[in-house]
């Protein structure tokens, strides 16, 4: 039926994909921390890891790249769609909230439906 014809797969993880994305002035870095990666927002021009509440752990200064680079929820749309050029964005009603859609007006935004039963969404995947 072609209905997936020239279909793309992006992650938006993937270095490639993030060396590939437009500047973005309000962002996380991915830095080591203690053993593990985390994801430590730059603010100030210093990086604060999240403890909870109004809790932040200030980490070392550190050089980061832009593989590393992860945009922050008011900067994510217009980041994604510098590289993905998409038509149209299929989103749900919390979502939609706090959507900027100003920054990507070439985009039809779809509202996705209500799932009414949650714990029953899923897809069972051949064994």
């Amino acid at each position: 039926m072609g209905l997936l014809a020239g279909l793309r797969i992006a992650r938006s993880s993937d270095p490639a994909f993030r060396r590939a994305a437009c500047e973005t002035s309000d962002f996380y870095v991915d830095v080591p921390h203690q053993g593990e990666i985390v994801r430590a927002r730059l603010q100030d021009g210093r990086l604060k890891l999240h403890q909870g509440g109004d809790a932040y752990l200030t980490l070392p200064a550190t050089e980061f790249t832009k593989e590393q680079i992860s945009p922050t929820r008011d900067t994510r749309l217009a980041w994604m769609q510098s590289v993905l050029h998409c038509t149209h964005y299929v989103a749900g009603a919390s979502e939609q909230e706090y959507m900027r859609k100003a920054d990507a007006p070439e985009i039809t935004y779809v509202v996705r439906d209500t799932i009414d039963r949650s714990d029953e969404a899923y897809t069972e995947l051949p064994a």
